[in-house]
């Protein structure tokens, strides 16, 4: 008999204390994660890089970055503080000559012009491609060092899916980091612009010609831009066109 009620109190105990720790548990697995444990959002993730200590090193990190923006932009979710985010952050990627050629407000002003576009035509960037690094060209003009490589995007509008291919030109400014200078879809790569439309933005100005404009600052000499083979977009984004100067 003493040895039944001794296993029985075992059993009890063992019970009572796999109760205790489903208690337990239960209650943390429910509590409130602290605000500054909450998951972020794709966007929240995206433009909280400090671009001041961790600047992109190369060419290929830069347009990887803007895509990410990119790619976040037309989130109809956002909020406008986080729309100001992505536009400040993707100017902090720009040449000081291409962010010449609209002022912040402008600037920000298209951008949600063209959001808004997306979202009314249920249009979105899926994912994106850049060119591996073995594919960027390099080269040394009048102008600075420069870089040119692709991004191809693949775009969902409602249900139908394509692709949209984009030419990125670079220069590394005084303090050695790579800005882009301008892009364009890749179908137009006899006319090298600097285009915040297709998966980025809007703009206004017009086309510059591979045959002595892009990137040029006076005198006669030309500067040819570094061709790089990709495949050409089945579908065309629309974009608007603004000059690289």
């Amino acid at each position: 008999m003493k040895n039944r009620s001794g296993r029985g109190k075992i059993v009890i105990f063992m019970i009572l204390v796999l109760v205790v720790f489903l208690v337990i548990f239960y209650f943390l697995a429910n509590r409130e994660r602290p605000e500054g444990l909450e998951k972020l959002s794709p966007t929240e993730s995206v433009i909280q890089k400090d671009l001041s200590i961790n600047y992109p090193q190369t060419p290929k990190a830069v347009v990887r970055y803007y895509a990410e923006l990119s790619q976040c932009m037309y989130d109809p979710t956002n909020s406008d503080q986080e729309v100001e985010e992505i536009a400040r952050q993707s100017r902090l990627l720009f040449d000081e000559e291409l962010k010449a050629v609209q002022t912040d407000d402008e600037y920000l002003s298209s951008l949600k012009g063209t959001i808004a576009s997306f979202i009314r035509d249920s249009r979105k960037i899926v994912s994106f491609t850049v060119s591996p690094s073995s594919e960027v060209v390099y080269d040394t003009t009048e102008i600075g060092e420069m870089a040119s490589l692709y991004c191809t995007y693949t775009m969902q509008k409602g249900s139908v899916s394509y692709t949209d291919a984009e030419h990125f030109l670079l220069r590394k400014d005084g303090e050695g980091r790579w800005k882009i200078l301008g892009w364009q879809s890749a179908s137009l790569d006899n006319n090298m612009t600097g285009s915040t439309g297709g998966a980025g933005g809007n703009a206004s100005g017009s086309d510059i010609s591979d045959e002595g404009e892009a990137g040029k600052q006076g005198g006669e000499d030309t500067v040819e831009i570094p061709e790089v083979k990709i495949e050409t977009p089945t579908v065309e984004i629309p974009t608007v066109e603004i000059n690289v100067p």
